[in-house]
């Protein structure tokens, strides 16, 4: 199940504010992200596809500083610096 909650802030009187939203997948929160409701719900959706692709790079580019921990070029790279 992908679910988009709304986790606050509950209490601000402005019903069209900006709230904070979690996007999760079964349980697991997979990030936030921040929205106006008055934007609408083709908005809110959009800025959670945008939050979770994020999340995905920043993932992956995690993964390959983990790979690559001395910061060197792969042979390729360097080719096309030059």
């Amino acid at each position: 199940m992908i679910a988009i909650v709304n986790v606050g802030p509950h209490d601000d009187p402005d019903k069209l504010g900006v709230r904070t939203y979690e996007v999760r997948i079964n349980s697991d929160v997979v990030c936030t992200f921040r929205h106006r409701r008055a934007d609408g719900l083709g908005r809110c959706l959009l800025e959670a596809s945008k939050a979770v692709e994020r999340q995905r790079w920043a993932e992956a580019e995690r993964i390959l500083d983990i790979a690559n921990p001395t910061g060197q070029t792969a042979p390729h790279e360097a080719a096309r610096k030059d």
